[in-house]
């Protein structure tokens, strides 16, 4: 049976818009693109499924994009749908009769879903059947075309171990160097006209800029919007090294990303020169303690500004 060919111009291209839409364009993974090259390739000599993928990552590191880009490789549909919207068997059990042969299907959040919907998954994703329970009754087994199940999670440690065993391939989404963020910035900001196609950006000026923002896929493109939004704004049609110093100082950015946000947390250690909970320092800014630890520490813990110890929050820079 030859792999169906169907036409995912308006189901993946579109849909992407300025996210990169081959492999070429999605810049570093590198290891992962290659294994994924490979088992592209073999499951079209084959003629048969690809090995079920998971994604494991931060949020922002192009998990989608790059599932979007399997689909367009292989030259077949995507479904895509997020683990907390499946609240019961039978709807699992939909989406997977809706599937035609060969397609991805991508959870997001994988796992979120429920043990008795990971059940149906199992058997699905081994055989490519399904196992009704009869209202009478004993069971019926129904067979599924073919497919490929892509799962993606910011939260691998929370996936069980059945689950996680039943994939062929698992990838970690690595953190991307100042080279690779320089690139990504770079084709940001032609895409986006802040930069003219016949001149490229000083080597020194892409490296105050990725020294500026973290190292997240989506952290760099919204930081590039930003850059657009205050150049269109200003009336300045090619960015320098002036522009990007009053942007700079328009946006308030500082070191690896670092917002007003950052900077207040540190200060308030700065200030107390002692440990502190995460209460405390919620607080004091006043925001609850789940934003605390889920949008202002994981920068500063990688940023090596601050460390979780049994005491409290310690303050390792000044």
């Amino acid at each position: 049976m030859e792999i169906k060919k169907i036409d995912t111009t308006q189901t993946t291209q579109q849909k992407l818009g300025i996210r990169p839409t081959c492999f070429e364009d999605f810049v570093g993974q590198e290891q992962i693109k290659k294994m994924l090259k490979t088992a592209i390739g073999s499951a079209q000599k084959r003629q048969g499924t690809l090995g079920h993928i998971l994604f494991s990552g931060a949020s922002g590191f192009g998990k989608t994009t790059l599932a979007h880009i399997l689909a367009s490789q292989l030259g077949v549909n995507m479904k895509i749908v997020t683990a907390y919207a499946i609240s019961k068997p039978s709807e699992l059990v939909s989406i997977l009769n809706s599937l035609e042969s060969w397609d991805l299907l991508f959870i997001d959040e994988i796992h979120r879903l429920k043990p008795t919907i990971e059940e149906v998954l199992y058997i699905a994703m081994e055989d490519f059947v399904i196992d009704m329970v009869m209202p009478e009754g004993g069971s019926l087994r129904i067979p599924i075309n073919p497919f490929t199940l892509v799962g993606a999670t910011t939260r691998i440690e929370n996936l069980s171990q059945p689950l996680k065993n039943r994939f062929v391939y698992s990838f970690h989404f690595a953190d991307y160097t100042d080279r690779e963020k320089q690139a990504i910035i770079e084709r940001y900001l032609h895409e986006y006209g802040v930069v003219d196609e016949s001149e490229g950006i000083p080597s020194s000026l892409l490296g105050q800029m990725a020294k500026k923002t973290d190292s997240v896929p989506r952290e760099i493109h919204n930081l590039c919007v930003k850059l657009r939004d205050f150049c269109v704004n200003h009336g300045y049609h090619q960015l320098d090294e002036h522009v990007w110093q009053e942007f700079l100082v328009h946006a308030q950015l500082q070191e690896g990303g670092m917002t007003p946000l950052h900077q207040q947390y540190l200060d308030i250690l700065a200030y107390y020169d002692r440990p502190l909970g995460a209460k405390v320092i919620a607080a004091q800014m006043n925001i609850s303690e789940k934003a605390l630890e889920m949008d202002v520490e994981p920068l500063l813990l990688k940023l090596g500004k601050i460390e979780k110890t049994p005491a409290g929050r310690v303050l390792l820079e000044r």
